[in-house]
């Protein structure tokens, strides 16, 4: 009988729970202490929720630059080069894409070259996401000179 009662209790005296048994972490995530730690280009608790899909919408756009002030609809979508990348149509109203990846709510626009109207310039620019509205810096630069503008975008 002792034998019996020493076995019992060593059996269930010290066993605890995996708090990740509970949890399961989508698109590559992984749990450790009952929390996901999400691969780039997700969040959320389970990591089932892409960083990019707060950005993707139509905007309103109001641009303020040295040159003028101009008014646009821009729209951003998804890309297929990455997770946490996106795709601004008619970006600065010249009717060109730029290419930008996100991270929370912060975007970069890498420097890239685009064409508009037959002529070459370069483009690079940052901003931040907050709530429906998203405010980019970017400056631009084509033969030999540059300017930087910012856009104050709403989401439609």
């Amino acid at each position: 009988m002792i034998l019996g009662l020493s076995a019992t209790l060593a059996m269930s005296g010290c066993k605890k729970d995996d708090p990740c048994d509970d949890v399961t972490c989508l698109n590559g995530g992984t749990c450790s202490d009952g929390t996901c730690s999400c691969q780039s280009g997700y969040e959320g608790s389970t990591c089932g929720t892409e960083v990019r899909a707060k950005f993707l919408s139509t905007y309103n756009v109001n641009e303020t630059c040295p040159s003028g002030n101009f008014s646009y609809q821009s729209t951003i979508t998804t890309s297929s080069t990455g997770i946490n990348r996106v795709i601004i149509n008619n970006f600065a109203g010249f009717g060109v894409s730029a290419t930008a990846s996100v991270t929370g709510s912060s975007i970069t626009i890498g420097t890239q070259q685009v064409d508009i109207q037959g002529n070459a310039a370069t483009i690079s620019g940052s901003g931040q996401l907050s709530g429906s509205i998203l405010t980019i810096s970017y400056t631009i630069s084509a033969g030999g000179s540059s300017e930087s503008c910012t856009l104050t975008c709403t989401k439609q």
